[in-house]
């Protein structure tokens, strides 16, 4: 094992030193651990702000419940509580996917390399071993980063108003005992997320080796999501939400991450589904993409999961008016600075979780797009071919998320759909499309450099 451990530094150290570009995962993979950082202490420290405002209202809050009717001992801020955790219930699993992605970044080409170790005699509790050193280094520099960029962007809350008063800094900062909570679930994500992608490896290297398909996802995911539906349903039929309800609001947190994990679920299943028909084609691109879908639907889902969740969010929040009535208007201010606030945190994941997604295929299709190349298929059915791999499940993942989101908040709420949330929604799809169209940008230049090296001198 001691040799094993002394031995991953310098396959790492080689990595980083090789001309195929390797080391641009280790940038991605740091990089999404300080994302994930950032993203899980700053709305915990919201949460913990919220918390004690309502434990301890100050005099402003007491008095705005009072003027608003909504009683004198500052329990209605109870509400703003329900708000964060629901606002934290629908980010918490883009947050755990995107440090889960980081943990997972390269994954063939790691599985290669270890396979070949274990066909060597390399015990499989020491590749577990190698790779844990490798996520706990990448780790422990992106924490670092993070907690930094944490602390350093506190004072910019105080350009946020909630309640007709803008945000004190200190306010939003975190016991040393809850930071430390935090950092502990990102790291425990992070190894789980390690081991469990390198399972196949621990039992199968020969299956690796010889790059033996993914199991296909198995048909008792849609029962599921349809159970949880149904269950939403049922349950938001009799528990409708209202304003001012902060018990309700609170039991809908804990039901939507349950949806949430239910859409995440049913996603795979559903490109799956779609792909295998989308194969009969008679267009190169169209046929490569679908059949990299259907090769790991899973990894196909993680590309477009954060987007799903954000055209999940706006559909759900399309119920919320614009415009309100003069002695609740900051209310319906404060859940749109909200929502605004937790889409921005969604765009951010997205938007490294695709480029991340993508940029992780480059290298790991690197061995095939080379072969291809080397037939005489032009690279522009490559750049093809990943368009038709991320646009679609892109699109059915968008208007799809967008139409639950809709229903649930229709069926959850007494107010209807708005107009403005309507719109949202529509700038949401677009946005999501933009950014997937950025990540398939950057990713092509990225190509031209990984298989520009892995050319010998002599070719």
């Amino acid at each position: 094992m001691k040799q094993a451990l002394r031995l991953a530094p310098s396959l790492t150290a080689a990595r980083l030193r090789s001309r195929t570009g390797d080391a641009w995962l280790d940038v991605l993979a740091v990089l999404s651990f300080t994302l994930s950082t950032v993203m899980a202490l700053t709305l915990s420290g919201g949460i913990w702000m919220f918390s004690q405002w309502s434990a301890h209202p100050t005099a402003h809050q007491i008095a705005l419940g009072s003027d608003t009717g909504w009683g004198t001992d500052g329990s209605f801020l109870d509400l703003y509580l329900s708000l964060a955790l629901t606002a934290g219930a629908l980010l918490v699993f883009p947050i755990f996917t995107l440090g889960a992605s980081a943990a997972r970044l390269g994954a063939r080409g790691r599985s290669q390399r270890l396979s070949s170790l274990r066909l060597l005699g390399v015990t499989g509790g020491q590749t577990i071993a190698m790779s844990l050193v490798e996520t706990v280094v990448q780790w422990t520099i992106g924490a670092v980063i993070g907690t930094i960029a944490y602390y350093l962007s506190l004072p910019l809350w105080g350009n946020i108003t909630f309640l007709e008063e803008q945000i004190h800094p200190s306010e939003m900062m975190l016991p040393v005992g809850l930071l430390v909570l935090v950092l502990a679930l990102l790291f425990v994500i992070a190894l789980l997320s390690t081991v469990m992608g390198l399972q196949r490896v621990r039992i199968s290297p020969l299956g690796v080796a010889r790059r033996e398909a993914n199991p296909a996802v198995k048909h008792w995911r849609p029962f599921v999501f349809a159970a949880v539906l149904i269950f939403y349903v049922i349950w938001a039929q009799k528990n409708p939400a209202q304003v001012g309800n902060s018990a309700q609001y609170m039991l809908m947190a804990g039901m939507i991450l349950l949806v949430v994990g239910a859409i995440s679920v049913v996603g795979p299943w559903i490109l799956q589904l779609f792909a295998y028909p989308a194969t009969r084609t008679s267009s190169v691109p169209r046929l490569l993409g679908m059949r990299r879908i259907l090769d790991d639907p899973r990894a196909a889902w993680r590309t477009v999961n954060a987007i799903a969740l954000l055209c999940f969010i706006a559909g759900f929040v399309a119920i919320i008016p614009m415009e309100a009535g003069e002695s609740d208007a900051f209310l319906f201010q404060d859940i749109f600075t909200g929502v605004m606030i937790t889409l921005g945190f969604g765009f951010a994941v997205a938007a490294l979780s695709t480029l991340m997604n993508q940029s992780s295929t480059v290298f790991d299709r690197a061995p095939e797009t080379a072969a291809l190349t080397q037939v005489g298929f032009p690279r522009r059915v490559f750049a093809w071919t990943r368009m038709y791999q991320v646009m679609m499940p892109l699109v059915l993942a968008a208007l799809g998320a967008s139409a639950l989101g809709l229903g649930l908040g229709v069926v959850s709420s007494t107010m209807q759909v708005s107009m403005s949330g309507v719109t949202r929604v529509v700038i949401t799809v677009l946005i999501g499309v933009g950014l997937s169209g950025i990540a398939l940008a950057v990713c092509q230049p990225l190509e031209r450099h990984v298989l520009a090296n892995r050319g010998r001198a002599n070719d």
